[in-house]
């Protein structure tokens, strides 16, 4: 995805997002299990989701049963140390989120360069 498109993704998600409610966004059970393993607050997912841009986006599909479903890999900066990722997909009229995972600057760099190639 080229620069451009990645803005432009970017915008149009923080937008939609900004459109839900805190009780339209359906955390899953294994996302709230995974976030408590990882020590992961819900309501500062919530807020990054609702309120900030994140500096990165993937567009993904998989395959569910008959159907695809698109999947969007959200990457937000919450400390110069720490990255959170967001995978979310949009319901009817509900933000579902799938998973949530908390990164180091390790990590971070690895997927960069893997990123690059």
């Amino acid at each position: 995805m080229e620069k451009e498109e990645l803005s432009d993704l970017i915008k149009t998600i923080t937008k939609i997002n900004k459109e839900y409610l805190k009780e339209q966004l359906n955390f899953t059970n294994y996302c709230l299990e995974k976030m408590e393993d990882r020590g992961v607050n819900q309501d500062l997912v919530i807020s990054l989701i609702l309120e900030k841009e994140p500096y990165h986006i993937e567009k993904q599909k998989r395959k569910l049963q008959e159907s695809e479903e698109i999947r969007y890999k959200l990457i937000y900066k919450i400390s110069s140390k720490y990255s959170i990722i967001v995978i979310i997909s949009y319901g009817e009229r509900i933000l579902n989120v799938i998973n949530v995972i908390k990164t180091s600057k390790k990590a971070e760099k690895l997927w960069r360069k893997n990123l690059s190639r």
